[in-house]
């Protein structure tokens, strides 16, 4: 026996052995593994890829600031998401109609007995029994609970309306902002390009002069370090404008692929409003203050609903059924029809204080929604008194600037006048140059600082969704023809 039982151990000792070797992975084999793993998904990816390149809109021509908020209202992804919300909402006040309207019930059953009851030959019942029934309830009276979720479905409704609106002025503000970010960019790549060509020249022609004798081994490297950072400056604002670009198109959620160029100009428009102009047009406007004022009454509505729970039930309800055996002669095995009517009432004496509960929490949500207008209303009120601010500053900013930028260009010809006569260094005349550079980036800054802080006015204001048109700030005056090769 103790042979027997040695040899049986050494059985299950072999077997387990070879269960765990065989079961053993090496990390060869994982990583086999993972590698194949990162393969399929990059396979994938590029699937995904050349699918959603084939969908996107490719647009090619010259773009205007009208066609790029057209182009983000139907192609940007975020809208088209969110519009969804809004056939959330109907769905949402479709159902709302079932606290009023009756419903209607259809049922079938089949029951097989494994024996019925009998007395001596007389049988009641069979074992095979069919049923199909029709039942019709009307509710009458909960509470109000009844007017109120209807009134909640279409405030919800609205609240969606106001939601969608709110986004779609949010995506506007980022696409026209990122418009004239390239714009902006386009003007300080052009002020670089300029300042390259006018150092290029500047070195040639001191590089003359030191063959002449007249300039110096210094003048030359001077001007080489200042023509290769002005050459460092126009790659970066080459980087810049690309990164631009490709956020522009991206918001518009058109391809990458598009090549466009941008008709419109940075152009200074003054902007005359009140403090209290912008705020009566700000009340009567921002999407999130309608919300606001929706949600007090949606939150009203889900505490009468609350309430209606302390009220009876009533509904009337009407029943019809088909049944095999006879339901009035459970002897006679065939069909018959039974009906009911009546009135239903239901009144919850104690719920464990369910009640008292749901009517606490929508008190609380209910003074939630007061606060959070009051809050909103005061968000609105810093915002506009933030973009006045700074469309003010933004104006002193263009002014000073566009006088700046007169004197730099007469103090760069002053310098190479003086240059060419001897009067003036060769310092002087790159200083001159340089300055002229920043003048000029400072000027169209300007212009873009005064079109984004009206930019920032109109959305504190909650006007964006409105049509553009030539006298809206940040849009050039002049009408172009557009053209738009979209596919």
């Amino acid at each position: 026996m103790k042979k027997i039982g040695k040899k049986y151990k050494e059985i299950i000792f072999a077997v387990t052995a070879a269960v765990i070797l065989t079961g053993c992975v090496s990390k060869e084999q994982y990583y086999e593994d993972i590698t194949l793993s990162r393969q399929q998904a990059y396979q994938q990816w590029q699937s995904r890829k050349k699918a959603q390149q084939m969908a996107q809109t490719l647009i090619n021509g010259e773009l205007s600031l009208q066609d790029c908020i057209k182009l983000t209202i139907v192609n940007n992804k975020m809208l088209q998401s969110i519009v969804q919300e809004k056939e959330v909402a109907r769905g949402e006040e479709l159902r709302s109609y079932s606290a009023i309207l009756p419903s209607l019930m259809l049922t079938y059953d089949y029951m097989r007995k494994d024996k019925v009851a009998s007395l001596g030959p007389i049988t009641f019942g069979d074992v095979d029994n069919y049923s199909a029934g029709l039942r019709v309830s009307q509710p009458i009276f909960d509470g109000g609970s009844m007017i109120a979720r209807m009134n909640s479905a279409r405030l919800f409704s609205l609240m969606t309306d106001e939601t969608v609106r709110s986004t779609v002025q949010d995506i506007l503000y980022l696409a026209i902002h990122a418009y004239h970010d390239v714009l902006l960019d386009q003007h300080l790549l052009e002020i670089s390009q300029d300042a390259v060509r006018s150092s290029q020249a500047h070195l040639d022609n001191v590089r003359t002069k030191r063959k002449g004798g007249v300039a110096s081994d210094f003048d030359v490297l001077r001007a080489e370090v200042e023509l290769s950072n002005f050459e460092a400056e126009l790659i970066q604002n080459k980087n810049t404008i690309n990164v631009a670009k490709a956020n522009l198109l991206k918001i518009m959620g058109v391809s990458q692929d598009s090549e466009v160029s941008l008709t419109d100009e940075l152009v200074y428009v003054p902007e005359d409003i009140s403090m209290e102009q912008a705020v009566e047009t700000a009340f009567n406007n921002r999407p999130d203050l309608l919300s606001g004022e929706l949600d007090i009454k949606y939150q009203k509505e889900q505490l009468n609903i609350a309430r209606s729970q302390y009220w009876p039930a009533v509904s009337g309800f009407y029943e019809r059924s088909f049944s095999k055996p006879d339901p009035h002669n459970g002897t006679l095995i065939d069909w018959g029809y039974i009906w009911n009517a009546g009135v239903s009432v239901s009144f919850p004496v104690f719920d464990g204080f369910a009640r008292e509960g749901s009517v606490i929490q929508q008190k609380a949500r209910f003074k939630q929604a007061q606060i959070n207008l009051v809050d909103a209303e005061e968000t609105t009120l810093f915002e506009i008194t933030k973009a006045l601010l700074s469309i003010h500053d933004a104006e002193e900013f263009v002014h000073s600037q566009r006088l700046n930028l007169t004197r730099a260009e007469e103090g760069l010809r002053l310098a190479e006048v003086g240059y060419k006569e001897g009067t003036n260094t060769q310092v002087e005349m790159i200083d001159a140059q340089s300055a002229l550079t920043e003048a000029m980036a400072n000027y169209y800054q300007s212009i873009y600082t005064h079109i984004i802080s009206k930019l920032d006015l109109q959305k504190s204001m909650g006007t964006l969704a409105v049509p553009y048109d030539a006298e809206q700030p940040g849009v050039s005056a002049q009408d172009s023809d557009v053209v738009l090769n979209i596919q």
